[in-house]
């Protein structure tokens, strides 16, 4: 499992050694300052792995950050659908495979595309061989942790992405992981558990940048603890559960 920040290409950027998402989504103009922005990131110690850049919708639109990507030795690229057919999303996939570019698709977020685990797999089985791969936004969920985690077990193969942010009640989400309803820790327990070992990306509101360098180094105190023992029986008994309903309900089908 990997931790990542997310961070947009803003002044007064943490200085970490960490590995980091760049957020450009509302920077239409981040290619007139790249080399300055990529000197800086390098010197705050940010190393980043994936570009976030909002919505794709139409055959051209990922070519348009390629030259950004390349610049910044990433091959991966998180994009919200902004698409509705399924001729679309096989263009757009080949456009960035052509780059050696994966899309992560925001699962959920957008329109009425890619909105349903029933309709992922279908849309997964026309577009074969590209993968169909997708990011989960935990806040996002209405129903909670056990909803989340049912959703990623119902979405299992598919994430490479889960987006970490607080939220209280149900109001915006963007808080630091510890400053709100979700409990993170536990749900760190539950990937262990259903083994997960994809991006996990911290993303904030800006105005919450400077609690990154703590929460990640209690996050990753945590995971070293949990190392390769056994989770306790009761969030086992709970999970799998979870699992059994999912089965349940896909045998139906």
């Amino acid at each position: 499992m990997e931790l990542l920040i997310s961070v947009k290409p803003i002044r007064d950027l943490p200085k970490l050694n960490t590995q980091a998402e760049l957020d450009i989504r509302g920077f239409p103009d981040v290619d007139k300052f790249l080399p300055a922005l990529a000197v800086e990131l390098e010197d705050l110690g940010l190393r980043i792995s994936q570009v976030r850049v909002g919505y794709l919708r139409r055959r051209g639109d990922a070519e348009r950050f390629m030259a950004l990507l390349d610049y910044l030795n990433v091959d991966s690229m998180v994009a919200r659908p902004g698409i509705n057919d399924v001729n679309t999303l096989a263009e757009l996939l080949d456009e960035a495979s052509m780059y050696g570019v994966r899309v992560i698709w925001e699962f959920g977020v957008g329109g009425d595309f890619l909105r349903s685990p029933g309709e992922v797999t279908e849309l997964a089985n026309e577009v074969s061989p590209h993968r169909l791969s997708l990011a989960l936004h935990v806040a996002r969920e209405r129903g909670g942790l056990r909803d989340f985690v049912r959703r990623f077990v119902e979405l299992s193969g598919y994430v490479k992405a889960i987006y970490f942010s607080n939220k209280r009640g149900g109001g915006s989400f963007g808080l630091p992981i510890f400053e709100g309803s979700i409990d993170f820790l536990k749900l760190m327990k539950v990937l262990q558990v259903l083994r997960y070992d994809e991006n996990v990306v911290l993303h904030y509101l800006p105005s919450y940048y400077g609690r990154y360098g703590v929460d990640l180094e209690v996050l990753n105190s945590f995971i070293n603890s949990l190392g390769g023992g056994g989770a306790d029986r009761r969030l086992v008994k709970s999970i799998e559960r979870i699992v059994s309903e999912v089965l349940g309900q896909g045998g139906q089908e």
